[in-house]
């Protein structure tokens, strides 16, 4: 029983160690993602999906007080040396752009 009981807490402590994948970055009254912007200051949560990331900062947008604002997802974001972050990729949209 002792031997279950200890699997248990483990499995509980491991679900709740589980990393955000997905970093929102997201600018307030800017119409489009400022090209110089300093990703590590504009964090604004961490998220499992790329969905749950992308709705929160379509959410963000909608509900601030100038209607205007724009985000993106990175996924994978890490520090780097320089004070900066660097990101594997980066999602703006729901739904994929053709080029």
């Amino acid at each position: 029983m002792r031997l279950v009981l200890l699997g248990f807490l483990l499995s509980l402590l491991t679900a709740c160690t589980q990393n955000p994948e997905w970093t929102l970055f997201y600018y307030p009254d800017e119409p489009q993602i400022p090209a110089d912007a300093e990703l590590s200051e504009h964090i604004s949560g961490y998220y499992g999906t790329s969905e749950q990331c992308l709705l929160k900062g379509a959410g963000m947008v909608k509900l601030s007080n100038s209607g205007i604002g724009s985000y993106q997802c990175g996924h994978l974001c890490v520090a780097k040396e320089q004070n900066g972050l660097s990101c594997q990729t980066y999602l703006d949209s729901l739904i994929p752009t053709s080029d």
